[in-house]
């Protein structure tokens, strides 16, 4: 998952900047991502070597799918900020969407040398290999995700996932469910898979017994 940073430090701003930043926000939040993407690049004529809001233009356009551009837009953010974590974190992110998976890696290593308790960074890792089918380093950095922020909805459900691949049926199980209980209902698509991949948990866990009673 990537993330924004909506908690730019206003004295760092070009006053002009200021407004188009916040109209952006509150596009982004209310899910309206190509008025967003119009309010940051307005926001950039005013100061376009502020890091954080390339970082924030590139979360907009990876949300719009255009991961490519995104990747370019925090290249740029981290030529100007080099430790910038967020952006490193969510260059991972397209860059892992993009199969690239070797250098999201890379990406999120920075971003955890950077910030070592961003559950986010970790979690997105273990993403990342869990798409590289290495499930048991995939399911320990969505441990470690867990350890920092027991409520990390990407961490659970990579964890469940992981354990699943796993043949831990019954952890696998147990993780699910409790990422059902604490995702936010808008996570539609991760709520959905979640529940068929607990469904087939449980069926094969039914199976299994079965041939154990036989």
């Amino acid at each position: 998952m990537q993330d924004s940073d909506f908690k730019t430090n206003k004295d760092k701003i070009n006053e002009e900047a200021m407004p188009w930043i916040e109209k952006g926000n509150e596009y982004f939040m209310a899910g309206e991502f190509k008025e967003a993407l119009l309010s940051y690049d307005k926001a950039l004529e005013f100061d376009p070597e502020n890091s954080k809001i390339w970082d924030n233009r590139g979360v907009v356009l990876a949300d719009l799918g255009w991961h490519v551009e995104a990747i370019e837009s925090f290249e740029i953010a981290l030529d100007l900020e080099p430790d910038n974590s967020k952006a490193w974190s969510n260059m991972g992110v397209s860059l892992g969407a993009s199969n690239r998976f070797e250098e999201a890696i890379n990406c999120f290593d920075r971003a955890i040398e950077l910030d070592p308790d961003d559950d986010d960074a970790w979690s997105n890792r273990g993403t990342a290999y869990f798409s590289m089918a290495q499930y048991e380093k995939s399911l320990e950095n969505f441990n470690r995700a867990l350890d920092i922020n027991s409520n990390n909805p990407g961490a659970l459900a990579g964890k469940g996932s992981a354990l699943r691949f796993l043949r831990r049926y019954e952890e696998a199980a147990v993780a699910l469910e409790e990422f059902m209980k604490k995702a936010p209902e808008d996570l539609l698509h991760m709520r959905e898979e979640a529940w068929a991949i607990l469904l087939e948990i449980k069926l094969i866990m039914e199976r299994e017994n079965q041939e154990n009673r036989n």
